[in-house]
């Protein structure tokens, strides 16, 4: 049976119980909530952290394309042919004549093409001199290399045989 006496001699008590068990009650869905917030932000974190490594990633990649535009500027003419005449020189090689074939125009760049024809003392000097010219800062490619073996005359049979080579050199551009 229920002793009211003792109820009202421990209303104070009872009461006090019934607000701390409602503070904690209150408490525990303030920290509910605020957690979920944190698990959201902590979420978002990432997510933001992810873009931001994928946007350093496309400036690194800016920066390239940028690096590669101004590697595959349009060349003079003159200038083309000043490095390619003096890559021949060091290499012993002799430049006879450079005919300019008509530029091709691709996608995001265009070709330019010089016919050179040429004579070498060796195998050796028309090798180290097509390497200089692929290993050059600039971008230039050998695409065709035709190699005859000309002698002075036709009956000795020499080691010192002067090679007329033709070839194709290509520089790229960026449009």
């Amino acid at each position: 049976m229920i002793n009211y006496e003792q109820i009202e001699r421990n209303k104070n008590t009872i009461i006090n119980i019934a607000i701390i068990v409602l503070s904690l009650i209150i408490a525990l869905q303030l920290y509910l909530s605020a957690n979920g917030q944190v698990s959201s932000l902590i979420q978002q974190q990432d997510n933001e952290l992810e873009k931001n490594k994928v946007f350093e990633n496309i400036a690194v990649l800016e920066k390239k394309t940028e690096t590669y535009k101004k590697t595959f500027v349009k060349k003079d003419l003159a200038l083309v042919m000043d490095v390619i005449y003096g890559i021949a020189k060091n290499t012993s090689v002799k430049i006879l004549s450079v005919k300019p074939v008509a530029e091709e125009s691709m996608v995001n760049y265009f070709k330019s093409s010089f016919l050179i024809t040429l004579t070498a003392p060796s195998y050796h000097n028309l090798g180290e001199f097509i390497s200089k010219i692929e290993n050059h800062g600039d971008i230039y490619l050998v695409s065709e290399v035709n190699v005859n073996a000309v002698a002075a005359n036709p009956d000795i049979v020499s080691a010192n045989v002067d090679l007329n080579v033709s070839l194709k050199i290509n520089t790229l551009s960026y449009l």
